[in-house]
């Protein structure tokens, strides 16, 4: 418990795992770049609404420009920015790190091997998050998902199972059932075929996602299953050992080459993505907002998306290991089109990406 933590990157995952982090007795920082979430937290705290109700913690927390006058060294440091803000944050926080500090990147996309350039291999852990949250007004995190559901997965670059990755995991079992695995690589590429699916899909969509009609959400689904193909082709290719997707195994979407196996799947994976979540008008009365994922957040908020990061990461290493990922392709382009103002959020996005189903 005497450790000293931060959390750069206070938003919405950044901001659950440091709101439960202090409700369990850890000195924890809150350190953002949205200047009116710092004050708020500075003046009422930080809110967390979930599923059992609301709680509300003091907060440490600091403007980007207060960093400089940190003055103990940090143990910790949770980097929950955008992955393009990736690089630019672990420098600014590298000076502040103690020689046996170490900073966990509990973020989105493959980002651990740029935190690894500046501060090194053997100070970064991978963590990859796995609760449903959002922020849509300063100091209040929303959470969807229910508690007692797996929350986050840390690891070693290494593989290894270290004294510290132990440590980290049994805190994070204060957000939610947390472990630490020898395959965070694997871990990750999971992550990335979950976000390749559902993030850029629900962007593209928009705020009415929830409220999609029947033929509108079987399209959804369909899309999903080949994007993720995709994902795990690329990784596998790459020589990724991919951990189960939605506790799914990845070789069946690895698998899914011919439309008689994407509408097998699609089948099997409707039925897990349909008990998600409570159904949405219920869910919306208990926390207030629809549950929507990071990047329809930001599509809503009308700022840069992580697309090219997830969807594009896809696309830019299926190039290098020559695996073909065209709808990765098809989606990236429109989200980017969406970002540019060029197209429009709207359910009728699914019907002009159908059309690009290429198998």
């Amino acid at each position: 418990m005497n450790q000293r933590i931060a959390i750069l990157g206070a938003g919405a995952i950044g901001g659950a795992i440091g709101a439960y982090l202090i409700r369990d007795g850890h000195d924890v920082i809150l350190i953002d770049q949205w200047a009116a979430h710092i004050e708020k937290m500075r003046r009422d705290g930080l809110k967390v609404t979930d599923l059992n109700g609301e709680f509300t913690v003091p907060a440490k927390a600091l403007h980007l420009s207060d960093v400089c006058n940190l003055k103990e060294p940090l143990d910790i440091v949770y980097l929950s920015v955008k992955s393009y803000d990736t690089l630019w944050s672990t420098y600014l926080i590298e000076p502040y790190l103690k020689p046996t500090g170490f900073i966990i990147s509990a973020q989105n996309a493959l980002n651990d091997e740029v935190v690894a350039s500046v501060v090194g291999f053997n100070r970064t852990i991978g963590c990859v998050p796995m609760i449903a949250v959002g922020i849509y007004e300063p100091g209040h995190v929303s959470r969807h998902d229910p508690l007692d559901r797996h929350c986050l997965t840390v690891g070693e670059l290494s593989g290894l199972i270290t004294n510290r990755v132990k440590e980290v995991a049994a805190s994070l079992n204060a957000v939610g059932p947390s472990d630490a695995t020898t395959n965070i690589w694997g871990a990750r590429w999971a992550k990335l075929a979950i976000n390749s699916m559902a993030n850029a899909l629900a962007g593209v969509v928009g705020p009415s996602l929830s409220y999609l009609s029947e033929a509108q959400r079987d399209t959804l689904y369909l899309l999903r299953i080949i994007i993720g193909g995709e994902v795990t082709r690329v990784g596998n290719a790459l020589g990724v050992s991919i951990e189960p997707i939605w506790e799914v195994p990845s070789t069946e979407f690895d698998e899914t080459t011919t439309m008689e196996a994407v509408q097998k799947l699609k089948e099997k994976m409707a039925t897990i993505w349909n008990k998600q979540f409570l159904p949405a008008d219920q869910l919306e009365k208990k926390v207030g907002v629809p549950q929507r994922p990071s990047l329809l957040q930001d599509i809503i908020k009308k700022r840069r998306t992580e697309v090219e990061y997830l969807n594009g990461e896809v696309v830019r290493r299926g190039r290098i290991a020559g695996v073909p990922t065209p709808m990765n392709e098809a989606i990236l382009d429109l989200t980017l089109r969406i970002e540019r103002g060029e197209a429009n959020p709207d359910p009728s996005n699914l019907e002009v990406l159908k059309k690009r189903i290429s198998l």
